[in-house]
């Protein structure tokens, strides 16, 4: 008898204790960068055994609920969102291992970018994304795919169960995702206007679910059956449209104001005090997740107080691992494709290791990106299914090509008369080969250029492409060099050249090519031997007509066209040149006696830029520049040294015409020291010594003589601070050069010091 009642009163027990455990709810509202503080409350939650029962989340709140409910612990989902994998997609960036530098367009000064079809409507041409979704698209397939598979798309097999919703401006309606392709759901929930690009699911047109409700209390409390709520709020206040300020005009126009509040059980709302991070601001994860935390544990004792029950994290943690354990994994067994030509899309699929039985995440992301990489494609949207038969995925991969036409604005603002405008126009296809024809034109009175260039591109197992190019260059030394204080005896020199060139490319690694090419060119100098020159004065004119044939091998890895910080950058060329050279002396040259003569030489040169060292926000790296050849003398010192190679480490040396960094042969180097600061302000200390192995002087009669060995060194400094604008580089420096004139230069500039190559580059 006594038996019969510790039963039931521990019966009794057992069904209070479980009537008594409350459900609880987790609301994650939407609101950009700010929103990664959810994960600080998740993991304040966690780590003090309050109960998450259900998860809802819009916008930034699904990507870290779906995270959650997929199995993904706080912890780890705070090292993904603070990871530089993170980082490099939220800008919309391809990591920079993974770009195949063949299919790379060549180096401009652009600033921006407008893509259009000519057989299109305007609207249709306007840009619908700042960034790339693609490295997106693939991080969602590759973190939810599994947990899928698992749930069978049933979003309450989860984990956690789960909802998040989004906009559907087709029907104008709110679509709350409880079931389907859990990445794709979460991708269209925090698709935000314009910032990338929607999606369609079912044929309905998806934006970021926090347009209709940011908040989604309701949604809660419809889809789950809760008895306590925690809703963490990091949407500020929409402020007023600012007539100045594109994104407060969006937010405006298509954001519905929410209530935030609890409108069917008892509950808390977690405010974290994030008001101060932009809508973009990804960069200081680490510190609004902590924000997130610390606001949490503000309110824990309240928490607890009206829950009144504990779950262990050790539970949590044992629940998580059964269900990881269980999950898929990410192995796939077919991949189609749709939107190219079938030549392209055995070339892609060829890529990929298909010997074996299938092929996981790290087998298909290198061949994936690299082929993304390709700027004749503009999204590559992956969809999977789960075969549970087979117990593989299959994968679709949906290709939407560029639109044929490129116009790119762009150039150099700058405080000394270096200024430059840049346009190019291109037209490009993919079709069962790529195709890309474009011109540009350079207009500033230091530099002015026009190219035109044709390439074709064919993807055999070992691609490869063929290009010809006529470019025009011309600098103007002379109006180059007054700054703030004018310079004394400014040269006047004029340089220009025209070249037409052949040349044919194959990849030696995924950041590395071969180039093997021939050209014919034109060059022209107008010079003055002498800075002391009347108006009535004629210069000497120095001509140049010949052949060359070329080899160059190119490796670069850098992460920035100009003022790189981080990566790689290797250029080796050999290049034979055979011409006849015309001078015609001027009215100031001392010989007055017309000079013909043929020449012919070769010349070898080698270019290392390579950082190596990087310790939180300090960065050291170096530049190793040298040359060796047997170029002839010209019939002057000056047309000998036009024709030499410059030793150029700073954007600066580019527009400057310096003999004193010019030799037959030569080895240049240096260090630079970088401090990066909020990944946008570099602070850069760099010092170079450029050592000819035998220094070119001018005779009393202005012709070229050598000195001995090694005697001659001179050397270059800087000091530069760089801010990272979206359109480009806003940069201050402070320079010294080996010039008796004038050893300090002081330059600001907005844009990009990028020029057409050069014939013999």
């Amino acid at each position: 008898m006594r038996l019969l009642s510790t039963l039931l009163a521990f019966f009794l027990l057992f069904n209070l204790n479980v009537y008594s455990q409350k459900k609880v709810g987790v609301v994650l509202s939407g609101g950009g960068a700010s929103g990664l503080a959810h994960i600080g409350v998740l993991k304040a939650l966690e780590e003090n055994n309050v109960p998450i029962d259900y998860i809802v989340g819009t916008s930034i709140g699904a990507l870290v609920g779906g995270l959650y409910a997929s199995g993904y612990s706080p912890n780890q989902i705070e090292e993904l969102i603070t990871s530089e994998e993170f980082s490099l997609a939220a800008k919309g960036s391809i990591n920079e291992d993974y770009i195949f530098y063949l299919k790379e367009n060549p180096t401009n000064p652009g600033l921006i970018n407008w893509n259009f079809n000519l057989d299109s409507l305007f609207e249709t041409n306007i840009p619908t994304n700042f960034i790339s979704s693609i490295p997106i698209d693939f991080g969602l397939m590759q973190y939810f795919a599994p947990a899928d598979g698992k749930a069978k798309e049933n979003f309450d097999s989860l984990f956690i169960p789960f909802r998040c919703l989004a906009s559907d401006i087709t029907n104008k309606s709110l679509a709350v995702f409880k079931e389907g392709n859990l990445a794709s759901s979460i991708r269209a929930s925090m698709t935000y206007p314009f910032f990338i690009a929607p999606i369609t699911i079912d044929g309905n047109v998806m934006f970021d679910g926090g347009l209709y409700n940011n908040f989604p209390v309701d949604i809660l409390c419809d889809e789950f059956k809760v008895d306590y709520i925690i809703a963490s709020d990091v949407a500020s206040e929409l402020e007023p449209p600012n007539t100045d300020n594109l994104v407060s005009q969006i937010r405006n126009m298509l954001i519905k104001a929410p209530k935030y509040e609890l409108i069917c059980q008892k509950g808390i709302i977690i405010n974290s005090k994030v008001d101060d991070i932009s809508t973009f601001e990804f960069e200081d994860g680490s510190d609004i997740i902590s924000r997130g935390y610390e606001s949490t544990i503000e309110l824990m004792d309240s928490i607890k107080h009206n829950i009144a029950f504990e779950r262990k994290v050790t539970e949590v943690s044992k629940r998580r691992n059964r269900f990881n354990v269980s999950k898929p994994e990410l192995i796939f067994h077919q991949i189609e494709t749709e939107g190219i030509h079938h030549t392209q899309d055995k070339y892609l699929i060829k890529e990929i290791d298909k010997e074996k039985d299938g092929f996981d995440i790290e087998d298909l992301e290198k061949p994936y990106m690299k082929f993304a990489s390709d700027p004749k494609i503009k999204t590559i949207y992956p969809t999977y299914e789960y075969d549970s038969i087979s117990k593989e995925f299959n994968l679709l991969l949906e290709i939407k090509k560029q639109k044929n036409f490129k116009a790119t604005f762009g150039g150099v603002f700058s405080s000394k008369p270096i200024s430059t405008g840049f346009l190019e126009l291109d037209y490009q296809n993919l079709g069962a080969t790529g195709v890309r024809a474009s011109g540009n034109i350079f207009f500033g009175n230091f530099y002015s250029s026009a190219q035109a260039k044709f390439r074709w591109e064919i993807p055999f197992d070992i691609p490869f492409y063929m290009e010809s190019s006529y470019t025009i260059n011309q600098y103007d030394f002379f109006n180059s060099r007054s700054t703030f204080v004018e310079e004394e005896d400014p040269p006047y020199i004029i340089s220009s050249e025209r070249f037409a060139e052949f040349n044919f490319g194959l990849p030696v690694t995924t950041k590395s090519k071969l180039v093997l090419g021939a050209s014919y060119t034109w060059k022209n100098f107008e010079y003055y031997q002498s800075n002391n020159f009347n108006r009535g004065d004629t210069s000497d004119l120095s001509l140049f007509e010949g052949s060359s044939f070329y080899g160059r091998f190119d490796f670069n890895s850098l992460n920035h066209k100009m003022y790189a910080s981080k990566g790689v950058s290797l250029n080796l060329m050999l290049r034979y040149i055979n011409g006849r050279e015309e001078t015609t002396p001027g009215s100031t040259s001392s010989d007055q006696t017309f000079f013909k003569k043929k020449h012919d030489w070769w010349i070898f040169r080698g270019v290392l830029e390579k950082y190596f060292f990087e310790k939180n926000s300090f960065r050291i790296g170096g530049l190793i520049d040298g040359v060796v050849s047997n170029q002839p003398f010209f019939q002057n010192y000056t047309a000998t040294v036009l024709n030499l190679t410059q030793f150029q480490p700073l954007p600066e040396n580019s527009t400057l015409f310096q003999p004193r960094y010019r030799a037959l042969s030569y080895l240049g180097g240096g260090l630079k020291t970088i401090y990066t600061f909020n990944e946008k302000l570099d602070f850069r200390l760099e010092g170079y010594v450029f050592q000819p192995y035998e220094a070119i002087v001018s005779d009393i009669d202005g012709k070229a003589n050598l000195l001995e060995e090694g005697v001659d060194r001179s050397f270059i400094a800087t000091f530069t601070s760089v801010y990272r604008t979206r359109l480009g580089p806003l940069a201050a420096s402070v320079n010294y050069f080996d010039d008796e004139k004038n050893e300090f230069s002081f330059l600001v500039h907005f844009g990009f010091i990028i020029f057409n190559r050069k014939a013999y580059e």
